[in-house]
């Protein structure tokens, strides 16, 4: 074998090898409470539930759900703050780019959602939720405490590429949807508000929605951890949701809800989902939009 031949095999080796190396260092979506316990001296964990003062894992810092929710408008909508002030809310939690944080809450990952699509769109690298969050942790039987953790101020800078684009869609992004069978539409919400009211004007869902309540994504007899592969791979199939590189736009009343599906097919490998951000409180109050009501998409 030539000189040349062999430069080109150990190249070729080389490459698959740090590609199969960058692969296995990818940050998950969620971590098992076994992983963050044998790593909590490298990580930062964030609590979003509501038992904080009582017990949190050792090291925790709290962050209040309604500090990532900007109320704006004549209507004081619950949206996202945009990039500026999440950095700035990020930087008195004493969060840095470089932290590899992980997230949790005690309901199934619900609240922590939210702070993981806000760290996805400033592109924060190291970010994961704690699966089934501190119920998972305290019934594997890992130590909490009632020691409060007061943040040292850091200065989370705005990122050079911003994301917003890429996990969040527009009022106009749904219209489009509506009218393409590409796009899947999805409804976090609970049944009675999918379906609607005759008594209720403008209530019920987008049209071409299906109905996908966001605790689909959650197994309450397995520590309120996320179902399992199998279970969600026999779900996705009855909605055809199969292919991973299809468009899906998930949504509810707020974004809140409809952010733990964010994090349900993110984990899952689909490629292009995006969080409806405006959600039905921005759909109902446009009355140029259309409203469907009843069990159909």
């Amino acid at each position: 074998m030539t000189r040349l031949l062999k430069s080109a095999f150990l190249a070729i080796g080389l490459f698959f090898m740090s590609a199969s190396v960058f692969a296995a260092t990818q940050t998950p979506v969620f971590v098992s409470p076994k992983w963050a316990y044998d790593h909590r001296k490298q990580v930062k964990f964030v609590d979003l539930s509501q038992q904080y003062q009582k017990y949190h894992l050792p090291g925790a810092i709290m962050v209040n759900y309604g500090w990532l929710i900007r109320p704006q408008g004549k209507r004081r909508m619950e949206m996202s703050g945009g990039a500026k002030y999440m950095v700035k809310a990020l930087s008195e939690l004493g969060i840095s780019p470089k932290d590899d944080v992980v997230i949790y809450d005690d309901i199934g990952e619900l609240e922590s959602s939210r702070l993981y699509w806000e760290l996805k769109k400033l592109g924060h690298k190291k970010v994961s939720l704690l699966d089934g969050g501190s119920v998972a942790w305290i019934l594997d039987g890992y130590p909490v405490t009632q020691k409060m953790v007061k943040p040292v101020k850091t200065n989370y800078p705005l990122p050079k590429k911003n994301y917003e684009a890429t996990y969040t869609a527009t009022k106009k992004d749904v219209l489009a949807a509506i009218k393409n069978p590409k796009i899947h539409l999805l409804d976090a919400r609970s049944e009675q508000e999918y379906l609607g009211s005759k008594k209720v004007a403008r209530s019920g869902h987008i049209p071409s929605a299906i109905f996908f309540p966001w605790q689909a994504s959650v197994n309450p007899e397995n520590k309120f951890k996320q179902r399992s592969t199998a279970q969600l791979k026999n779900i996705f199939t009855k909605l055809g949701l199969t292919n991973k590189n299809d468009e899906i736009i998930v949504y509810c009343h707020t974004g809140h809800r409809a952010a733990r599906l964010f994090t349900l097919f993110e984990s899952q490998g689909y490629k292009n989902v995006k969080l409806y951000d405006g959600s039905m409180q921005e759909w109902e109050a446009d009355i140029t939009l259309p409203v469907k009501q009843g069990k159909q998409a």
